[in-house]
């Protein structure tokens, strides 16, 4: 190893890398030659938003399936989707469309029915489809729930605020006064009778126990229960009493109530208060006023609630790409490499971000001017000094917007200022490259023409020539390939990779 180059081992290293890549896109993408295994079936629903093609179909947390298209059909969703043939599905399934993580990725799952259906056929239809609730019923909702609360303050209003029900509330209260002291009157009149009673029991009691001694252990028994009564009943007299005379002093909620003048102003005041309050709510006045009767507020939550779907929406349309690319410099003699992540926010606009790893390095120039003295006479001396770095990395930022077939870029080009066109042709199959950058008052620019041709969906060729008008002799042809993954690759990629 000790007579090859960096550059050749940088580029086995790459080239090992691109291999392994390739291996994993192939393993993990499931590429397969001919027709799809299993058999197909297909579902409607009223929407599909955001489920995908090719998004897992899954029973009990587990892939059985992919989809396969998603089509119009009369106005709704039509979902086909391929299922393993060692799955078999029940008529009677059901299917859903479900949400998951925080990503928020759509995928399809089915609850297999009973047991003793009959299976589905290769094509034939799942009848029970089900879809996630939208935010068009959560409105509708609110709007059922703002004319329930509605009902209830006019209801609210019809029973506190009419003079009847201030009157029925003004009796209940003067009947309870009267209540607790016809109590307190009985249990004062009668407080002898009743200790005679308990005095007869307790000789009752001493009888009993006189009674044959074959009944001697029930007599005993019916004797304790009704020692035990008789003294509840003392306990519960005395409670009585206490709570007649508390009530008579006007202690306690139910004192204060009876006795306290205040009490009453107050509740007939807090009935006032809430007669205000229904007054208003119907009148629209305050928040809740207006919930229930401005339409205007609840326009206004609708169109918050659609500004931030909008919001959400716009945000799930950005699309990410990265994008590798190794090209073989024949001057040289070893590998140019580049890794880029574009990011695209539209289907027109795209933002670049890269590194690029050129054998040549980072170029860089000085300028000196020096004074020179000979034989009495002095000149300036101009040089020029132009320094190439091998070991430097150099970085792109650029702004692309397509028009057409034509896509004009603009920004860093090997940290260096650059514009460059690509012209598609072929369905995008065949991409022109022309970049022009490296500008300088002293040196030709750096014009780079390249050829890409994409062969599969992930990989692509490319040939092309480099530093065309180089003053240094430093054009040179370039051979090599690339791989492209999407987001939707890379999310495959991350969730299916096999955990270490």
């Amino acid at each position: 190893m000790a007579g090859i180059s960096t550059e050749a081992k940088v580029g086995v290293f790459v080239m090992v890398g691109i291999a392994i890549l390739a291996y994993m896109t192939v393993r993990l993408g499931k590429f397969e030659i001919g027709e799809p295994e299993g058999y197909e079936t297909w579902a409607v629903f009223d929407q599909a938003t955001g489920l995908k093609r090719n998004a897992p179909v899954e029973m009990a947390g587990i892939q059985i399936g992919v989809v396969e298209h998603i089509l119009l059909d009369q106005g709704r969703a039509r979902v086909v989707m391929r299922i393993s043939k060692k799955v078999p599905l029940a008529a009677d399934a059901s299917v859903y469309i479900r949400t998951r993580g925080v990503l928020g990725d759509k995928y399809v799952s089915i609850e297999p029915g009973s047991p003793g259906s009959p299976k589905l056929k290769d094509g034939e239809r799942i009848v029970k489809a089900r879809v996630p609730t939208d935010l068009d019923q959560v409105m509708g909702r609110i709007g059922e729930v703002a004319d329930n609360i509605k009902d209830i303050t006019d209801a609210l209003k019809v029973s506190i605020a009419s003079p009847e029900s201030t009157k029925n509330i003004s009796e209940s209260l003067a009947n309870m006064r009267e209540l607790t002291a016809s109590l307190k009157t009985v249990m004062v009149e009668n407080s002898e009778r009743l200790n005679r009673i308990v005095a007869n029991m307790d000789r009752f009691t001493g009888d009993l126990s006189e009674i044959s001694s074959q009944n001697k252990q029930a007599l005993n028994e019916t004797i304790k229960n009704f020692q035990v009564a008789s003294v509840q009943m003392q306990k519960t007299i005395q409670a009585l009493t206490s709570v007649a005379e508390k009530v008579d002093r006007g202690q306690g909620t139910l004192g204060a109530l009876v006795n306290e003048r205040q009490t009453i102003d107050d509740l007939n005041a807090t009935l006032a208060s809430l007669r205000d309050v229904a007054k208003k709510i119907d009148e629209g006045k305050g928040t809740i006023g207006k919930l229930v009767n401005d339409d205007t507020t609840v326009t206004k939550i609708d169109e918050a609630l659609t500004s931030i779907n909008d919001y959400l929406a716009r945000g799930d349309a950005w699309k990410v790409y990265v994008t590798y690319r190794g090209d073989y410099m024949f001057k040289e003699t070893s590998l140019r490499s580049e890794l880029d992540l574009i990011l695209q926010p539209r289907a027109d606009t795209f933002f670049l971000l890269g590194l690029v790893d050129d054998p040549r390095g980072r170029r860089s120039e000085t300028r000196q001017v020096q004074d020179v003295t000979k034989d009495g006479v002095t000149t300036h001396e101009e040089r020029h000094t132009t320094t190439w770095n091998v070991d430097d990395l150099t970085w792109n930022v650029q702004f692309g917007k397509r028009f057409y077939d034509l896509t004009l870029r603009a920004g860093v080009f090997s940290s260096t200022g650059g514009v460059g066109a690509d012209y598609y042709l072929f369905d995008d199959a065949l991409r022109l490259t022309f970049e022009a950058y490296r500008f300088s008052a002293d040196e030709r620019p750096n014009l780079r023409f390249a050829a890409d041709y994409s062969f599969w969906r992930y990989f692509f060729l490319s040939a092309g020539v480099d530093d065309i008008i180089s003053e240094h002799g430093d054009a040179t042809f370039f051979l090599g390939g690339g791989i492209l993954f999407g987001d939707d690759d890379l999310k495959f990629i991350l969730t299916k990779a096999p955990a270490p």
